[in-house]
């Protein structure tokens, strides 16, 4: 009976099938489990998750996988699934801790809020590795420049992917040397590299490791000092010349030692001879001489050209650099003088000594007498020229006021007379002085006139212009500008 009455149940069930939606959540399943790419992983490391995802349902979605680390959210792309396919949903997300973690993953639809499904994972992140660089020995060829001797140093864990970079420093820049990549597996690589000649004023070499899509703890660095320019070369004579005095034509001998004492080897050079007046006397191949190391060389003149003292100059040449050091050689036919034979003619020495004296003697005294008979000369011509004044000047007669004496004084004097008879004193005035008194004397006593016939008129002295009524006149009036009285008259 049961049966009976639920199979229509069932049949209306079957027949509205194709009309009621499904959700499309049921429709989207995961096609494998939740994928961790790139491990091992350690602090600073991108952790890649990535799900299979197909979609059943006959209409296409959008979904994106969610990640959920220690309370650390990242949420991959949106991806389009059509109907009937299959895609990667890819999340990425940085550790930031080391530890075990447990892993909550989702995947949304597109607006985030519908789950489709979810799960778990777990993740195991390492502490961050450790990068070190290390120059062990720098070497150095005069042809080929220097080579350098170098390690890496990877602390445990994955292999890494770096950039080596080895720098010349000089005083105005910074020169990349050489530079490659290399895969670094955990532990010690150590290489040799060559890096050629250093620019000149180079005083460093740097090496920089750089971590190509990866985060060390560190940063891997180390550099090294060195000499860009070959220093302290010294060149000096062991012996010679062989003959010690030379003739022309000789065949002479001389032995050298070539010292470096500087950092760097040195490479072939020149030695070359020249005598005073620059002759190239010889010239010889010099090797290359080791750091802090020397060597002993015969350098041979075939035909000596000096037949007197000469400067033998001995140079070494290398590249840019000259050392050089000087030798006086004296040659068979130069003479010299024997000091032994040298002496001292002392009568001859007396004799002028005597004479030069004798000579001092007479000139000292014909100068002091010449120089007498100029005084005496001075003196007498002092003597008439005080005379000849004495008579040039001349004197008036004026007379004492006390008694009837007359005195003569100089002309123009003006001063105190005493009188040698009654021993009175007086004035004695200038006889010019006094007539020009008396002429202004009698200019003043000459009476002035001055006519108009108006009220103005004119001073007769100054002719200054002055008002004086013409009804008041005659008067007298005085002129404002010259002090002077004159007669102001009708006309």
């Amino acid at each position: 009976m049961r049966t009976k009455k639920a199979l229509p149940f069932v049949v209306l069930i079957v027949l509205l099938m194709p009309i009621i939606p499904i959700n499309s959540a049921d429709s989207v399943s995961p096609s494998g489990d939740l994928i961790l790419r790139n491990g091992p992983w350690h602090v600073g490391d991108e952790i890649e998750f990535s799900i299979l995802v197909h979609n059943s349902d006959s209409d296409s979605i959008t979904t994106f996988l969610n990640i959920e680390i220690n309370g650390e959210v990242s949420n991959g792309s949106s991806i389009i699934i059509d109907s009937g396919n299959s895609m990667e949903l890819i999340s990425s997300f940085v550790a930031q801790d080391s530890g075990v973690f447990e892993v909550n993953w989702t995947v949304f639809d597109a607006n985030g809020t519908t789950e489709i499904f979810s799960g778990t994972s777990e993740v195991i992140i390492s502490e961050q590795q450790s990068l070190f660089a290390e120059i062990y020995s720098l070497s150095y060829d005069y042809d080929d420049g220097y080579s350098i001797n170098w390690g890496a140093n990877l602390s445990e864990g994955k292999s890494r992917l770096i950039s080596s970079k080895i720098y010349f420093v000089t005083t105005e820049e910074i020169i990349l040397a050489t530079e490659m990549e290399m895969s670094l597996e955990s532990g010690l690589r150590t290489s040799n590299t060559d890096i050629g000649i250093a620019p000149k004023g180079t005083y460093k070499v740097e090496l920089i490791l750089q971590p190509i899509e990866w985060n060390p703890l560190n940063f891997a660095f180390d550099e090294e000092n060195i000499e860009s320019e070959i220093s302290d070369l010294s060149l000096e004579i062991i012996s010679g010349p062989s003959p010690q005095f030379p003739a022309l034509g000789d065949t002479v001998i001389i032995d050298l030692r070539f010292r470096n004492n500087g950092p760097l080897d040195t490479g072939s050079g020149k030695l070359i001879a020249v005598d005073g007046q620059k002759r190239l006397l010889a010239e010889i191949n010099v090797p290359a001489i080791n750091s802090n190391s020397d060597k002993q060389i015969e350098l041979k003149i075939n035909e000596w050209m000096s037949n007197s003292l000469t400067t033998l100059e001995i140079i070494w040449i290398m590249d840019e650099y000259v050392t050089k050091t000087n030798l006086e050689v004296v040659s068979s036919n130069t003479e010299v003088n024997d000091d032994s034979n040298f002496s001292i003619n002392w009568m001859g020495l007396i004799l002028g000594i005597v004479i030069a004296l004798l000579i001092i003697f007479s000139v000292r005294i014909i100068s002091v007498k010449n120089q007498t008979e100029n005084t005496e000369t001075k003196t007498y011509s002092d003597r008439n020229k005080k005379v000849e004044e004495k008579v040039e000047t001349e004197k008036i007669t004026v007379d004492c006021p006390s008694c009837p004496k007359q005195l003569q004084v100089p002309v123009g004097y003006s001063g105190q007379v005493k009188c040698p008879s009654c021993l009175a004193q007086f004035s004695a005035k200038d006889k010019s002085e006094i007539d020009s008194k008396n002429k202004n004397l009698d200019l003043e006593d000459e009476e002035l006139f001055a006519s108009s016939d108006t009220d103005i008129v004119e001073c007769p002295k100054c002719d200054q212009v002055l008002r004086v009524p013409y009804e008041k006149r005659p008067a007298k009036a005085r002129c404002p500008a010259c002090k002077c009285i004159f007669n102001a008259i009708a006309d």
